[in-house]
């Protein structure tokens, strides 16, 4: 049965990690970024579109290839200050071109390590991926046992 985008925010702003990750098949992920567009919207989030963000910028486009976990997380941190919810979407592009170290070390992070005790970790963090094998096996639980790794068809439209 769907549940509420806005009722799993609402217990997402009672945890500690506040983090989760939002999942659908490629050919969804043009409706995927229209539904994050509207949750923004609505909640006065801050959308991110990762990719057209590395397009924008000459410096982050050059170096792509070094451009490590670590980095992703400093970049998040900076976009999150002052904001509520930060939506990062269009993330697999750089995924794709980390080493499975490299995307274990992410995915840590966005588990548990996206620490609302911390200053700069206030926002909640919204990570949209298109659905692969790897984020099939993830598991991602809050305190009271329930999944932070949603599917798209999860929830409710919002219309």
């Amino acid at each position: 049965m769907p549940i509420s985008v806005f009722d799993a925010l609402i217990s997402l702003e009672q945890e500690r990690y506040r983090a989760v990750i939002l999942h659908a098949i490629p050919e969804k992920s043009p409706s995927m970024s229209h539904f994050c567009q509207k949750i923004c919207k609505q909640t006065n989030g801050k959308y991110l579109d990762l990719l057209d963000f590395f397009i924008q910028s000459q410096n982050l486009s050059e170096n792509i290839d070094s451009f490590s976990p670590e980095k992703l997380r400093e970049v998040l941190i900076e976009q999150s200050k002052g904001q509520s919810l930060l939506v990062i979407d269009r993330v697999d592009f750089l995924l794709d071109t980390w080493r499975k170290s490299e995307r274990q070390d992410f995915f840590r992070f966005i588990n548990n390590q996206w620490d609302s005790y911390k200053d700069g970790m206030k926002a909640k963090l919204v990570i949209v991926l298109q659905t692969s094998q790897e984020i099939e096996l993830l598991k991602f639980l809050d305190s009271q046992g329930q999944n932070r790794i949603f599917r798209l068809n999860d929830f409710n439209d919002i219309g």
